[in-house]
């Protein structure tokens, strides 16, 4: 990440659920004193820094990480180098998805008959830095409203904000994040195979 010409660069790393993502700062030239910084993101992980970046490591806890540098000095920058392995600690559900790509489908998760029925699960959606994600929910039937003794909800999270929105019943919806990354969460009796959610989702790219 250096000789950049934008002050401002991001760099996305994703790979499949159960890994997780260790980053070696080979070389840093950044001007602590002018305000150049490099700041690693993840969902269980931040970290940001300057000095005495260099042969440090950073580990991202779970399958994605964003990179972040801001510099303001023409050539000054990071170099770092990355891997991936399974990850030490489960961050995930059995029944979690992640999805990667400008695009992709969306479908409620289907329960294992050994899986708890109390468990939430979830579905990441991740695409290029500075797109956003735009979800159009095709078809939502998550059973009656009025069954108070199974209350089934779905949960969609702008990661960039933290701002949910929640959708009940056979609401369908149109729902755009802010950033890149979107996390939804299905709140159902998985048992009652009367409830089904089906959505599209699409990048949406930088104006």
């Amino acid at each position: 990440m250096m000789d950049i010409e934008s002050s401002d660069c991001t760099v996305a790393i994703g790979r499949p659920l159960g890994e997780e993502i260790t980053v070696h700062i080979l070389e840093s030239s950044l001007n602590c004193s002018a305000g150049e910084v490099v700041l690693f993101s993840a969902r269980m992980m931040w970290r940001t820094g300057c000095r005495k970046l260099t042969l440090s490591l950073i580990n991202s806890r779970t399958n994605t990480l964003i990179v972040k540098q801001r510099v303001l000095l023409p050539g000054n920058g990071v170099i770092l180098q990355y891997n991936s392995r399974t990850a030490t600690k489960k961050y995930y559900q059995d029944c979690d998805k992640q999805l990667f790509g400008p695009q992709g489908e969306i479908v409620n998760p289907v329960q294992l008959p050994h899986q708890r029925q109390e468990v939430v699960c979830r579905t990441f959606i991740n695409v290029a830095p500075r797109h956003r994600i735009a979800i159009r929910a095709l078809h939502v039937d998550l059973g009656n409203e009025s069954n108070q003794t199974h209350f089934n909800y779905i949960l969609v999270r702008d990661v960039n904000t933290m701002k949910t929105m929640v959708f009940h019943g056979k609401q369908e919806f149109f729902w755009q994040s802010t950033g890149s990354q979107a996390e939804i969460e299905f709140h159902e009796n998985f048992k009652d195979h009367r409830t089904s959610f089906w959505a599209k989702y699409h990048a949406i790219e930088p104006k």
